[in-house]
């Protein structure tokens, strides 16, 4: 049985429909039937081990050249550790009660503080099996996995066959506004590494110019293509903002807005060193961590800033340490954006349900995606951002756009 999970967590790792369909369908009754509560933690570990290996590879390319193979393994286990306790905690000798332990279980991988965690969660199956069901659908997967563990076979026909009624009922998946545009982009590493005030300059006149050409009402481009957004930014784009703005256009751009740096004549000195060389050094390592805010930049017809509520746990949110970018987990998750209600999700918010359950309670119109997957190209992990946006979109029929950069 634990090679059926692994099994079960390689399939979702393809970042297919089927694999977190077979997750939702055969985990609970795979992890929760296990003879011992040892065997069950390890079958749940198994499953976990298996869906989440893209970040043994994605972590080391992420985190840095500093972190070690070694270090990238330890996150990627300890991840699978911690989200395979649930069911653990829950398992039970009589099979009947895990009509409530398997949801339960569930429910436990997906609400904070293990849902800041909460890769390849079962639930996000959701969307494939009942198309446009919104709440109700998830109700029905998590009494679904429920009455699978407990009673595999009768609720596994039963639940196929609700399923295939609904997806029978789904007219079809919604499209994006025909006045919106998310751009790709193919910057590289363009929010990493040395800042290189020439590679931004050119990056931001791609843009520009991309916004300018583009016929759509609102242009979205992927996270953190503007790595240091400043009030000397503004004054950069201020040419290209009134444009926008008279022509009634609302860019959208995923940016870094720097906390450890004052605004005013550092940004002025960093403009002069743009002119006089390619080249400019992170502050020295005996200054303060550097400290930021990951966000979306509004600008046009509309201004405002939208900040991530959830940043990636450890190498972008630093729980021990003043720098990195902070958590939001009680910050605004829907924006009204050009006559639409659109929930920004930025990267790593994309793959965890619990930023885009709390964003579906405010009523979105539209799901916008914003990723910077430069680092894990060489994964599934940009397929599963985008499994994972599909997959609400269907469940909660709202149409989505994701602008990525590669």
């Amino acid at each position: 049985m634990l090679l059926v999970a692994i099994l079960i967590g390689l399939t979702v790792s393809t970042a297919k429909p089927v694999g977190i369909i077979a997750a939702l369908v055969l985990l609970p009754a795979v992890v929760l039937r296990q003879p011992s509560r040892r065997r069950c933690y390890s079958a749940a570990t198994s499953y976990y081990a298996g869906a989440l290996w893209p970040l043994a590879v994605g972590a080391k390319n992420f985190f840095g050249a500093d972190v070690s193979i070694l270090a990238a393994t330890a996150f990627w286990s300890v991840c699978a550790l911690l989200l395979a306790l649930p069911y653990a905690v829950l398992w039970a000798a009589t099979t009947r009660q895990f009509v409530w332990r398997a949801p339960v279980a569930l429910l436990i991988g997906v609400v904070p503080p293990l849902g800041l965690i909460g890769f390849a969660s079962p639930l996000t199956a959701s969307g494939f099996l009942f198309p446009a069901w919104s709440w109700a659908g998830i109700a029905l997967s998590l009494a679904g996995c429920g009455l699978i563990a407990a009673y595999p076979r009768y609720a596994i026909p039963g639940l196929a066959a609700v399923a295939l009624i609904a997806n029978l009922l789904h007219p079809s998946d919604r499209q994006p506004p025909s006045d919106w545009q998310a751009v790709d982009t193919h910057f590289g590493a363009i929010s990493h590494g040395p800042v290189n005030p020439l590679r931004e300059y050119l990056a931001a006149q791609v843009i520009q110019a991309q916004a300018a050409a583009s016929s759509a009402k609102v242009i979205v481009f992927p996270e953190s293509v503007a790595p240091s957004w400043t009030a000397s930014t503004d004054l950069f784009w201020k040419p290209t903002i009134d444009r926008l703005r008279q022509n009634g256009k609302v860019v959208v751009i995923g940016a870094i807005l720097p906390k450890s740096l004052a605004v005013g004549s550092a940004d002025f000195r960093a403009a002069v060193a743009l002119l006089q060389t390619t080249h400019v050094a992170w502050p020295a390592q005996s200054e303060q961590p550097y400290a930021y805010q990951n966000a979306a930049i509004i600008r046009g017809a509309q201004s405002g800033i939208f900040l991530q509520r959830v940043p990636v746990p450890v190498s972008v949110w630093k729980p021990l340490s003043v720098g990195g970018a902070p958590l939001h987990l009680a910050g605004p998750a829907v924006v009204e954006l050009a006559g639409q209600r659109a929930a920004i999700l930025l990267c790593y918010e994309q793959v965890i349900p619990w930023t885009v359950l709390t964003a579906a309670l405010g009523r979105p119109t539209v799901f916008v995606g914003m990723s910077n997957d430069h680092w894990a190209i060489s994964t599934p992990i940009p397929q599963w951002q985008a499994l994972c946006l599909r997959a609400w979109s269907r469940l909660f029929h709202v149409p989505y756009l994701l602008a990525v950069n590669t």
